[in-house]
């Protein structure tokens, strides 16, 4: 009988162990919890490919960029020398706006909506067209979109954008640095067509451009040509550095 009452006591000692062991556990858990990510594993994906995109195009420049100066080391006369930084010069002039480009890109047009009156019953209310004004903030979001999806080189309505273009409201109008410009906008994009008319699609351009009874018409071409930016620039606060000797 004492056999027994051991045994017994024995079994109810290794499962309060284990009852406890799952209670510590459980405690532990509840204190400590575990924070799960929130994003998705598609939004990982995508944030992890724009990620290594971005690693691609620093390899390429720095590719590039060694490439260069492994072309002024190596240069063997004068008129070599010369000639790769003729070249530079082009590739600089080009990316710098001061020359016209052409490629494949997209072409997109701003236009007023059309109402068609036959189409509306008695009951319906006509929507006031122009209602609303596109103002320089739309075009700047707009421009941003495109070059923030690959475009290199952007035009509204023939006037190149550079870096350092301003689009602002004055008065009633908007101007592209000293330009004014007058509705509807004509934009043209030099870039990847499927990219950027994805990328249109992504950002819905279409629908809130929808807000000021505008419609946004885009449509890829094979062959865009966007003239160089004509804008003057004054150098006021630069100077050349003299170097060591001159006078």
């Amino acid at each position: 009988m004492l056999q027994k009452s051991r045994k017994i006591t024995f079994i109810l000692a290794i499962i309060s162990a284990i009852i406890g062991v799952m209670l510590t556990v459980q405690l532990r858990s509840s204190l400590d919890p575990v924070h799960k990510e929130s994003r998705s594993i598609a939004e990982l994906r995508a944030s992890l490919q724009k990620e290594l995109e971005k690693h691609k195009n620093l390899l390429a420049d720095i590719s590039k960029y060694n490439q260069l100066y492994y072309q002024y080391e190596t240069s063997l006369s004068e008129d070599e020398s010369l000639s790769v930084m003729r070249e530079e010069l082009a590739r600089n002039r080009k990316m710098a706006g001061m020359v016209g480009v052409e490629g494949p890109g997209i072409a997109i047009s701003i236009v007023d909506v059309e109402f068609d009156e036959s189409i509306v019953d008695e009951h319906m209310s006509a929507p006031v067209v122009g209602g609303y004004s596109i103002d320089d903030e739309d075009l700047r979001w707009l421009v941003n979109i495109l070059f923030a999806n690959g475009a290199q080189a952007v035009s509204i309505n023939g006037h190149r954008l550079i870096s350092t273009t301003a689009i602002r409201n004055v008065g009633d109008v908007i101007q592209i640095d000293t330009r004014t410009i007058q509705p509807p906008y004509e934009m043209k994009a030099l870039g990847e067509p499927e990219v950027l008319l994805s990328a249109l699609k992504l950002e819905g351009v279409e629908e809130y451009f929808q807000l000021s009874n505008k419609h946004v018409l885009a449509e890829k071409r094979d062959k865009l040509i966007i003239p160089a930016n004509r804008e003057e620039r004054s150098i006021r606060f630069m100077k050349p550095v003299k170097e060591k000797g001159d006078s």
